[in-house]
């Protein structure tokens, strides 16, 4: 899978709607991070997240952050680092 391949656009998370239902805080989180970039949710729920155009975006959005929930910046790969394993 390529990253152009996972977007938003692209993929979708079926368990998503059934946990901001049921969890009424998954909908808060992932409603507050809309307002920065599309926001999705990980599994069933564990983490939510968005991709942002750059490291400076994703400091603000995480000092922004509300204190009740905790947030990190991470950055994607273009490959698996162990990828080529066994080639």
């Amino acid at each position: 899978i390529k990253i152009a391949d996972f977007t938003a656009s692209h993929a979708r998370n079926d368990l998503q709607a059934v946990a901001c239902r049921k969890y009424p805080e998954v909908a808060e989180a992932i409603d507050w991070l809309a307002q920065f970039a599309p926001a999705r949710m990980t599994g069933s729920g564990a983490c939510v997240y968005a991709a942002v155009d750059s490291e400076a975006q994703a400091q603000r959005i995480v000092d922004q952050c509300p204190t009740r929930w905790q947030a990190w910046k991470a950055f994607s790969l273009a490959q698996h680092p162990m990828s080529r394993l066994g080639r």
